[in-house]
């Protein structure tokens, strides 16, 4: 993107300079297309500057953290941090290691983390709950059998993943957005 804007300038002033007949050297002019590509640079480095400092966050991160990393194309990589540098990033998925250039890295964000504790409270709850509402099933049943005792397991079961499932995912500690690239 920056050379495309770098040639865009360069074709922009190419053009405008030869329709104009410029022969002093302190024309105002010249001093303002000077005054023009200066602020373009200064404009240029601020970004560069806040580009390495993302980058940094992702250079600075602790071996062992789970990423998630998307890419210029599309892709998405779940992966353990390995190391990183000015201008790759290496990860690790399953037992393969991974490398990806700087330039294709569209955004670097930390894996969600489940909440066990959440599961462990969601699954006690829904064995309160599903344990009355087996006995509430059960105390309806005019002929008990056999088959009364299944739905009574299965009503306590089923809620008790149920809600084991709504707290570990409900509990989560949301990704953090560590690089997003300019």
């Amino acid at each position: 993107m920056r050379v495309a804007m770098c040639s865009a300038l360069v074709v922009v002033l190419a053009v405008t300079g030869s329709s104009v007949n410029v022969r002093a050297e302190g024309s105002a002019f010249r001093t303002s297309m000077e005054a023009t590509a200066n602020a373009y640079a200064r404009g240029q480095a601020a970004a560069d500057a806040a580009a390495s400092a993302y980058w940094n966050r992702v250079v600075n991160l602790n071996a062992g953290r789970r990423l998630v990393i998307r890419t210029r194309d599309g892709q998405v990589v779940r992966g353990t941090f390995v190391d990183a540098d000015d201008v790759s990033l290496n990860v690790r998925t399953g037992t393969v290691r991974r490398g990806f250039a700087r330039a294709e890295v569209t955004v670097v964000t930390s894996d969600p983390k489940g909440s066990p504790a959440g599961a462990y409270v969601g699954g006690l709850l829904g064995c309160l709950v599903g344990s009355a509402l087996g006995a509430g099933l059960t105390r309806q049943c005019r002929g008990f059998t056999e088959g009364d005792n299944a739905v009574a397991g299965l009503a306590c079961a089923g809620t008790a993943i149920g809600f084991g499932f709504a707290g570990y995912y409900g509990l989560r500690v949301p990704a953090e957005v560590i690089y997003h690239a300019p």
